[in-house]
């Protein structure tokens, strides 16, 4: 089944961390509400990434800030 994967980009590209992967199907695109939500997860995965590969590193407290905001449809 195809996937969805956002990693951060380790030194020198290798390793990295995995932020978040979802398997994805025609139907998590099927309707608008669906596009917008895997969008939005997305989106959250890329902000999460660019967190840690930042001068903090220190993504952890957008991971709570948005706990149970959506359905959650991701295979983890």
């Amino acid at each position: 089944m195809p996937q969805i994967i956002v990693k951060t980009e380790g030194p020198g590209h290798d390793g990295g961390t995995e932020v978040h992967r979802e398997r994805i199907e025609p139907a998590d695109l099927s309707t608008d509400a669906a596009s917008h939500l895997l969008v939005e997860r997305i989106g959250w995965a890329l902000s999460d990434a660019e967190g840690l590969e930042g001068p903090d590193g220190d993504a952890a407290s957008s991971f709570s800030r948005r706990e149970g905001t959506i359905a959650d449809t991701a295979v983890h």
